[in-house]
């Protein structure tokens, strides 16, 4: 049967070609013969030719009948291809998507992920978004990006938004100053500026005129210098505490405040679920459930 993907005058004439007949043309395709002949004409007169002779017995195809039934041949080949493409990628593991979420979370959100994912299911290709959590949203918002693991993720009318872990930014200090005889108040307060959790807890801190502050636009720097000592860093504790040794860092002090985050899997909701992307999807949201414990 031919593909309904194949413009229908050329199924007619592909049907005319194997019954060697009109009538019995007809006869298949469950169509009148005075309708189907008057098909064939139409092609014949878009196509500037003559596909067919009529003779007692049927039709016999012209030389350019012939050349017709080739390429109308390799439009069912294509159209079953892409057919069966397009149910690879509803029903198959395949697919390509953008991941987006900001360089310091996925330094310790994409391992225990990233390889088992790509082992499990290898040809789903992912790519990588980096920015702040805010630009994230926008550019799924966009569609630039297919999936994000965002910080405090603002309510959105376009997005779905999953609740995965949480995490606090805070004071920290490297623990063996802590536990010295340092001054801990004579410290710079090392922070990154442009974010609200930063700005939230400068706001309730008291004034210590003799602090020192130095600003950049990196967490890893911030954390960095925090282990050499140089002071006390304003970060997320999951950020602070990745590849590092167990009490590294300590928090600066019990009363010091501290800002809850909330990390959230963002999607748009008319995102189309291919089997691929629910398998993504599945696999974040497992990755996530096993961060919960802080």
């Amino acid at each position: 049967m031919s593909d309904e993907l194949v413009p229908t005058p050329l199924r007619y004439f592909l049907a005319v070609a194997e019954h060697g007949s009109v009538t019995a043309a007809a006869r298949a395709l469950h169509m009148s013969q005075p309708a189907l002949t008057a098909s064939m004409h139409a092609l014949e007169e878009s196509l500037h030719t003559t596909l067919f002779v009529r003779t007692s017995r049927g039709v016999v195809l012209t030389s350019t009948g012939s050349e017709l039934v080739v390429h109308a041949r390799a439009m069912e080949q294509k159209a079953s291809e892409l057919r069966q493409a397009m149910s690879d990628l509803e029903n198959e593991p395949r697919g390509r998507f953008t991941l987006g979420l900001h360089e310091s979370l996925g330094a310790y959100f994409l391992p225990g992920f990233m390889a088992n994912f790509f082992s499990a299911h290898p040809q789903i290709g992912l790519s990588l978004w980096n920015g702040n959590s805010r630009d994230v949203m926008s550019e799924i918002v966009a569609r630039r990006v297919d999936v994000g693991i965002v910080v405090n993720a603002a309510p959105h009318p376009e997005c779905v938004i999953v609740p995965l872990f949480e995490d606090h930014v805070e004071l920290l200090v490297l623990t063996s100053l802590r536990t010295s005889s340092a001054d801990l108040d004579a410290l710079p307060l090392l922070y990154v500026p442009v974010l609200t959790q930063t700005q939230w807890i400068l706001s309730r801190l008291p004034e210590a005129p003799a602090r020192r502050h130095l600003t950049c636009s990196s967490m890893e720097l911030v954390k960095s210098l925090v282990v050499d000592g140089a002071g006390v860093g304003i970060l997320p504790r999951r950020v602070a505490e990745h590849g590092l040794g167990p009490n590294t860092l300590s928090p600066l002090s019990r009363n010091a405040p501290r800002f809850e985050d909330k990390i959230a899997l963002v999607r748009r909701a008319d995102m189309h679920e291919t089997r691929a992307a629910r398998l993504l999807l599945d696999a974040l949201r497992a990755r996530g459930n096993a961060l919960k414990t802080l």
